[in-house]
């Protein structure tokens, strides 16, 4: 199984562990659209990931920067397959992380991340 379909899995039965029924089909919708809009951006397997995970601290009711919160949190989440080398962590940590700050401009791939994001609200505020 490849290393995207294996995570996305564990990120699904993740979502199912929200206790709330709405949070929890809010998480799941935002997510997949923000991942569905990554996807027309680029084939870059971390971003895809980073799009599954980048709002997870909020879903999961942590405190803090939900951005900060859901980097770490999906820094630690991934680091337990043993198949992310530290730059690919980094990578995923540091979308993750920036991806609220839309006023600034980051790197490329945190860049991605950001427009997949405003895409996926746009999208959501349509409905």
């Amino acid at each position: 199984m490849k290393r995207l379909e294996r995570v996305k899995s564990d990120i699904f039965k993740l979502y199912d562990t929200i206790e709330n029924d709405f949070n929890r089909q809010l998480c799941r919708n935002h997510h997949l659209n923000v991942y569905h809009e990554i996807e027309k951006l680029t084939d870059n397997e971390c971003l895809h990931i980073a799009a599954l995970l980048h709002d997870i601290g909020t879903y999961l009711g942590f405190k803090g920067k939900h951005a900060l919160t859901s980097a770490k949190f999906a820094k630690e989440f991934l680091e337990k397959y043993h198949c992310f080398n530290d730059e690919e962590l980094k990578l995923i940590y540091d979308v993750i992380a920036l991806h609220s700050n839309k006023d600034k401009v980051d790197f490329y791939e945190a860049e991605l991340l950001k427009q997949a994001d405003m895409n996926a609200h746009h999208l959501e505020d349509l409905w």
